[in-house]
């Protein structure tokens, strides 16, 4: 450390010790930099040379392909080669099948050593395929007389075959060549001469007579030299050099003669890499094919990213010099200066406590006595330290304890009634531990005091109350939301036509898509408490898709976007699951897509994918044409507040895909997404879900559909393949005959058949003479006549089941009564309800439910008149409300059992938490109902609670 450290004054060690640390960690940076820069490079050079040996490989795969397909050949013209005894003519020599003989040539080759006449024939492919491969055929034989002759291929009738070729040469190359090689290669001993493949024409230990094969070097050249591969080297099997790019380039013939088998490698010299080398074995006689990529290519190659590297370095050279510099300016050397005004100011202290507007003293802690005061402090306490006011409370509260901390806002009043303020804090004064006592005359701001506690005061209950609402958002929400939709349920038992009742629908499922999004608050908290559970019910799964798509078809229409639904025709009619649970994903997913499509359609798909052991996995899928997600946002895309989409699109929290994923595996399924930017995104959710044993796959077609007649036929005509071919699966499942309907059909339509148009702004319309069901997304349900066409109907696109409706009225003459939206009510139940409510509206609307269900209601407003109601007369069930005041659900049913009032209590409340539901059941309540409640909902707790006193 003395080394680092020059020896300097205690005033500025600290100085130098803070400059040298500074440039320490500065050093340390550039050293990462400089790594950096380093596995960079390195980075790059990995890839050039994954590129070169890609194309090295692809190089070498073409040459060996060259050169096997003239093996090949050159054992087909051997395989050719027929032996006859000199008796038998040449006419009676068997011959390769052909379309005429004159496509085959008799080429007499000798006699072999057993004396049996040797013919090749050759036939008019084998003359094409040499033809193509550029090749010559010669024929070599032991003969004196005819030591070799053209075969095929001689370039003018005078050029005699190359002497270089005999018998003995060829016999001694086979000799030395490897045990099995059938094909052997030889090279001219002229630099770039004829390369020949040669082999035996007869199978005798000795053989006499040779087929050869010459390659031209320039055909051979081109097809070896590999596109982007400078230097190529071809080496027989001594590794001699028979052909070669250039002759002053290639790895070195020491690095060569020691590289014998196929290998890749860096290519070294005298400890210095000279480039990448690619060894290939060609053919059957050793002969390999070298591929270079000399090592001034790869630092071409990279001079480009070690220049931006070197320019990144020098550039961090730079920012750390001047970080250095400006924190040394404005750091180092201020810190500097302070320490010496530090050591100013002990000799300042005593004319700064001497000149404060407000008395100050000093008090040694180990004795409390006074050390230092000022004049303003005698004038107001005295002028004898060891009397009067300065023995008062304040002074005894002072000793080892005070010392170690500051104590701020002591008050007392001296005898002359003057009102003072003590703040002390510990320090050092003369090498002792003292206290520093401020006297503060505080006479005159009281009024201030009071206004900034009384400031304070409201602070802290606004930050109560912001508690408190965001603890009861949910409760208050729900509460007048269940007065919306309360309201409109009742309204919906009134007599409506088919236009209000598809208004009232739409403003329903609004409703209820606002009641869900509310409900996302309470799942993030639930989730991250583990709280979050699921509630088995049977539902419909076409009608779930159906009534999840409608509620965002409007917002589709708003955007001009289609939306559509495209039901598989096997699905159940009713499967076990949280249906709430599987709306909500299915409602965050198609959010996401209408949000992010600008042009073009959303569909909704549901299949069935197996039912077996009573489960059902079925397929949820949405898909849109809209911007699509970018592969790298696709693992953080389910992360809480994760959004990716662009810019002025995050209108969202970013909660929904979150919730969503969360949901599907905690029941048990997955999620799955395939997306690219531009092409839209398909999110696909797998669920198993129950279903009952003994319920058919198509029991929807079966009991939920109108029973459609055979005759008429129904001719469906849509401008989307798949909602064709499930809405015709769909009609013939509940009986009807469809088919699909063509423009290019030419025979003749039956007498009354229907067709059924779907949304007939994506086709040219076409003419239909006889009735006709349209089919659009801003159609009703159930469907609305024509008003210049009795026999055509228009029904909402989006319920293949309203769509059934349409076409049973018009087989049935359009004399179907139309439903309206009135619904069936069963059998009243009859029950004697008290309802305590302190809400005016939701007392009101729970006293019209009830009644609506066939019971005889009386109603409190608190829970002191539900006690004075319950002795006055007998009651089968009490619904009451949680939170009331004064006398609140939980209280009431405590008196009511402590009473021993046995009747069925309900409650009811919006905190939708399992903690609320399990403190109403320990209070003694019977059953829990969170608002907004329905009628069904009220109907099954009423049923269900008086089905149990009744057993």
């Amino acid at each position: 450390m003395h080394r680092l450290l020059p020896r300097r004054s205690s005033l500025d060690a600290p100085v130098v010790a803070a400059n040298v640390l500074l440039r320490w960690l500065s050093l340390c940076v550039l050293f990462c930099l400089i790594g950096t820069a380093g596995f960079y490079l390195l980075a790059q050079l990995s890839d050039d040379v994954s590129v070169h040996r890609r194309d090295m490989n692809a190089a070498a795969y073409r040459a060996q392909l060259y050169f096997d397909h003239r093996e090949a050949l050159l054992n087909y013209l051997v395989d050719s080669v027929v032996e006859s005894s000199p008796s038998i003519p040449a006419s009676a020599l068997p011959r390769p099948a052909s379309r005429d003989d004159s496509e085959v040539q008799r080429l007499p080759l000798g006699t072999g050593r057993d004396g049996r006449q040797l013919t090749l024939l050759l036939s008019s492919r084998a003359e094409r395929t040499l033809a193509e491969f550029s090749a010559q055929l010669i024929h070599v034989s032991a003969d004196p007389d005819a030591p070799r002759q053209w075969l095929h291929g001689q370039r003018t009738p005078a050029t005699p075959p190359p002497v270089e070729l005999t018998a003995s040469l060829l016999r001694a190359h086979a000799l030395r060549a490897a045990p099995g090689t059938s094909v052997y290669w030889l090279s001219s001993d002229r630099p770039g001469g004829t390369l020949y493949l040669f082999r035996a024409a007869d199978e005798a230990p000795d053989p006499t007579n040779w087929l050869v094969l010459a390659l031209a070097p320039g055909a051979v050249a081109s097809m070896v030299n590999g596109q982007g591969i400078e230097d190529f080297l071809l080496l027989d099997g001594r590794s001699k050099p028979v052909l070669s790019s250039r002759a002053d380039t290639g790895p070195p013939a020491t690095w060569l003669y020691g590289q014998r088998d196929d290998a890749f490698a860096f290519v070294w010299a005298r400890g210095l890499p000279q480039g990448l080398a690619l060894i290939k074995s060609i053919g059957q006689d050793g002969w390999r094919l070298v591929y270079h990529v000399p090592s001034t290519l790869l630092l071409r190659d990279l001079a480009g990213h070690a220049a931006v590297s070197l320019l990144l370095c020098l550039a961090a050279v730079c920012a750390l010099r001047v970080l250095i510099r400006r924190i040394d300016r404005q750091l180092i050397q201020p810190a500097h200066q302070q320490h010496l005004q530090l050591r100013d100011s002990f000799d300042f202290g005593s004319t700064v406590i001497e000149m404060a507007p407000v008395g100050m003293c000093v008090l040694r802690c180990h004795d409390a006595q006074v050390m230092l005061e000022n004049q303003l402090a005698r004038d107001w306490l005295g002028s004898d330290t060891r009397t009067g006011d300065w023995t008062g409370a304040w002074r005894c509260a002072s000793g080892p304890a005070p010392c170690r901390s500051h104590r701020r806002g002591v008050d007392f009043t001296t005898r002359d009634e003057r009102q003072l303020q003590v703040l002390s804090a510990a320090t050092r004064y003369h090498g002792d531990d003292v206290l520093l006592c401020v006297f503060n005359d505080i006479t005159r701001h009281r009024q201030i005091q009071a206004a900034l506690s009384a400031a304070k005061q409201a602070a802290d209950e606004a930050s109560q109350a912001k508690s408190a609402f965001v603890a009861t958002m949910s409760h208050e929400i729900r509460t007048p939301l269940y007065g919306v939709l309360g309201t409109l349920e009742l309204l919906g038992n009134t007599p409506l036509d088919s236009r209000q009742a598809q208004y009232l629908k739409t403003i329903q499922q609004s409703s209820s898509v606002l009641l869900q999004l509310i409900s996302d608050i309470l799942d993030v908290s639930k989730i991250e408490s583990g709280q979050l559970t699921l509630a088995t019910v049977a539902f419909s799964p076409l009608e779930l898709a159906e009534t999840t798509l409608r509620a965002y078809a409007a917002a589709a229409a708003r955007k001009q976007l289609q939306i559509v639904v495209c039901t598989d025709p096997r699905l159940p009619a009713q499967v076990t699951g949280d249906a709430d649970r599987i709306r909500q994903v299915l409602g965050n997913l198609l959010s996401n897509a209408i949000k992010f499509t600008d042009s073009g359609r959303i569909v909704l798909r549901v299949r069935l994918l197996a039912c077996e052991g009573g489960t059902a996995t079925m397929s949820w899928q949405v898909t849109d044409t809209g911007i699509g997600i970018a592969a790298a946002d696709h693992p953080r895309l389910f992360e809480p507040f994760r959004q990716a989409g662009a810019q002025g699109r995050n209108d969202g929290t970013g909660l929904g895909l979150s919730i969503s994923d969360h949901l599907v595996r905690l029941m048990n399924g997955e999620m799955r997404l395939v997306s690219e930017p531009g092409l839209g995104s398909s999110f696909t959710v797998i669920l198993p879900l129950g279903v009952q044993e003994g319920t058919p796959i198509n029991a929807a077609a079966v009991d939920d559909g109108p029973a459609l007649l055979p005759h008429p036929p129904v001719y469906v005509r849509c401008a989307i393949t798949e909602l064709t071919d499930s809405a015709c699966q769909w009609l013939q499942r509940w009986g009807a005959t469809a088919r699909r309907y063509s423009e290019d059909a030419t025979g003749p339509i039956e007498p009354g058949a229907i067709l059924l148009d779907s949304d007939p702004r994506d086709a040219i319309p076409v003419e239909w003479p006889g009735p006709r069901v349209v089919a659009t997304a801003d159609g009703g349900d159930p469907a609305c006549e024509d008003p210049m066409r009795p026999d055509q109907l228009t029904v909402t696109l989006l319920s293949i089941r309203a769509i059934a409706d349409a076409v049973f009225r018009l087989q049935q003459g359009n004399q179907v009564t139309v439903a309206t939206s009135t619904p069936i009510v069963s059998a009243p139940l009859g029950l004697r309800v008290l309802v305590a409510e302190d809400n005016p509206i939701n007392r009101l609307i729970l006293k019209e439910q009830l009644e609506t269900l066939g019971c005889h209601v009386a109603t409190a407003s608190d829970g002191h008149e539900a006690l004075a109601c319950c002795r006055a007369q007998p009651f089968d069930v009490v619904l009451t409300d949680i939170n009331m005041p004064g006398l609140g659900g939980h209280a009431l049913t405590r008196h009511l059992r402590q009473q021993g009032y046995a009747t069925p209590v309900i409650g009811a409340t919006a905190n939708a938490t399992p903690d609320e539901r399990e403190r109403c059941l320990a209070e003694g309540m019977d059953d829990y109902l969170v608002k907004p409640i329905d009628i069904a909902t009220l109907r099954r707790a009423l049923g269900g609670l008086t089905a149990g006193a009744m057993a």
